[in-house]
């Protein structure tokens, strides 16, 4: 695609704006680049301002890798100096090359998610979980489905870690054409604030948008629960009229969001503790109502009923919290035209979603990092514990510090024994982040262990064969941060290392009572 055909009616008049851009207005496009080290001969390189880097300070190393052009914010930060008469790259002024970067994607790669089905789950929490149901779900159609998420994207038969839970704009639109070229017709991804904050699903054409529930995440990015709110709104207030608008009635958001959505309302929830015979009344107030059954260590039964009908569901998924993402999934799934049979069938395959409440041993590995996430984690291991819980936490570093005394105070009043460790301290003084979650403990049934390894030996020779540790905070990630270090590390694979070679203890199993403040 030749620039000017793609810039037009992106950018207004833009080749008036410098006579180099009039000799290359007619060049061939062959690719588009925000990172100028991936840039090659013949590309777009798109200057993008974030929270640790300036992408207009790298124009210089575009020009080297054979970018024709660069778009740029009209105005750039460091040193307030603009970029437009840069003598050796054709410059496009803009006012949001973040947002230019999304249309360009979009147009570059022929607007592919207009030819596949999207379905976007968004929600501080749960989001992973529920996706890996649809997908299930889907394929058990004889659909192949792909999936853009936290933990990996899977595109066709390649699968690669992911580095964000919503790629960026350009990755994302290169995803989509990319299933789109395999016959793919069908992509389910989680849509995470920062991808709506930062314009990275613009444009994205979503057929079914669904929501988890909200609790309180990510306020070292937005700063306020309202504008956390707002975000995870954009999602649905952008939806077109003939999609599906997949709302928790359980969750307090579910009035405002069917508010503001032109979508189709299609609402799922549980039990309403307001109302005697709540299963009843809330079947009739919502379009597809669940209730747990049972809770066990070899996963969870659910009763669904909607449209008159009632039906069972049994999943491998351990802990009574997915009850909520059983039913996210089976109501997006039903109202798409799927078989409750099929939705069956997709449901009871599907395993474990790693590091989600995942069990190794006598340890409970989960990536809960959030207060409500903390609390569903803790009482769904109640369900499960013959015996104590031993919870062992921490909290990142250089992230919200307000929710450090929360988690502090629901660990240490639903645990029986809470070990305090690091998890990602970055730049922060591990120990400060301790005396901050400190703040909120409202039992002395703890103590402080700064090495995660070994807070999680401390707790494994602590307990006894009818205990359960409850691991959080880290889940499925295979490092961890110390300053400008990444460090290999993962939970799981240390719990089973431990609990292989370890003997047990059981005389030590009954000391925490009398432990607490040990660094």
């Amino acid at each position: 695609m030749k620039l000017k055909e793609l810039i037009k009616e992106l950018i207004r008049q833009p080749m008036e704006k410098s006579e180099k851009l009039k000799v290359i207005e007619n060049i061939e496009v062959k690719g588009i680049s925000y990172d100028s080290r991936l840039v090659k001969p013949g590309w777009l390189f798109v200057a993008l301002k974030g929270d640790n880097f300036d992408g207009h300070s790298f124009l210089e190393q575009a020009k080297q890798k054979g970018a024709i052009a660069a778009i740029c914010n009209l105005s750039t930060g460091s040193d307030g100096q603009s970029v437009i008469s840069n003598p050796r790259l054709p410059i496009i002024a803009v006012e949001d090359s973040r947002t230019m970067l999304a249309d360009l994607a979009q147009k570059f790669y022929g607007n592919p998610s207009n030819d596949l089905k999207i379905i976007g789950v968004t929600g501080t929490y749960g989001k992973t979980t529920s996706t890996w149901l649809l997908k299930s779900i889907y394929e058990a159609q004889g659909l192949q489905t792909g999936l853009i998420g936290t933990i990996k994207y899977e595109i066709g038969d390649n699968s690669v870690s992911a580095h964000h839970t919503t790629p960026e704009s350009l990755d994302l639109q290169r995803i989509f054409y990319e299933l789109r070229e395999q016959g793919i017709k069908v992509c389910i991804m989680e849509v995470s604030s920062h991808g709506l904050a930062l314009e990275r699903v613009r444009g994205v054409d979503f057929d079914i948008a669904a929501l988890t529930g909200l609790g309180r995440d990510h306020l070292d990015f937005h700063h306020t629960l309202k504008e956390y709110e707002n975000t995870k709104l954009k999602l649905f207030s952008d939806l077109k009229p003939d999609a599906l608008a997949v709302l928790n009635q359980d969750d307090h958001t579910f009035n405002r969001f069917k508010k503001y959505t032109k979508a189709k309302v299609i609402s799922y929830g549980t039990s309403s503790p307001q109302v005697a015979d709540s299963f009843q009344d809330s079947a009739n107030k919502c379009n597809v109502c669940g209730k747990l059954c049972s809770s066990t260590q070899e996963g969870i039964e659910v009763l669904i009923r909607w449209d008159g009908r009632k039906e069972k569901i049994s999943s491998k998924l351990v802990g009574g919290y997915n009850l909520y993402n059983v039913l996210l999934a089976a109501t997006c799934a039903l109202k798409d035209g799927a078989s409750f049979e099929v939705i069956r069938e997709g449901i009871e395959k599907m395993e474990q979603v790693p590091g989600r409440f995942e069990r190794v041993g006598r340890v409970i590995v989960d990536y809960a990092h959030t207060p409500e996430a903390l609390k569903s984690a803790l009482k769904s291991t109640r369900e499960l514990a013959k015996g104590r819980i031993i919870c062992v936490f921490g909290c990142g570093g250089d992230r919200d510090q307000g929710k450090r005394p929360l988690m502090g105070k629901i660990a240490s009043e639903l645990a029986d024994y809470v070990i305090l460790t690091t998890d990602n301290p970055r730049s922060e003084d591990p120990l400060q982040i301790i005396e901050d979650i400190i703040q909120g403990v409202t039992v002395g049934n703890y103590e402080i262990v700064l090495d995660r390894e070994q807070a999680i030996r401390t707790a494994i020779e602590r307990s006894s064969e009818e205990d359960i540790i409850l691991l959080v905070g880290k889940g499925h990630e295979n490092y961890q941060i110390y300053g400008e270090l990444k460090i290999p590390w993962d939970d799981r694979e240390v719990a089973r290392e431990i609990q292989n070679n370890s003997p047990q203890s059981q005389g030590d199993a009954k000391d925490t009572k009398n432990k607490a403040h040990v660094v």
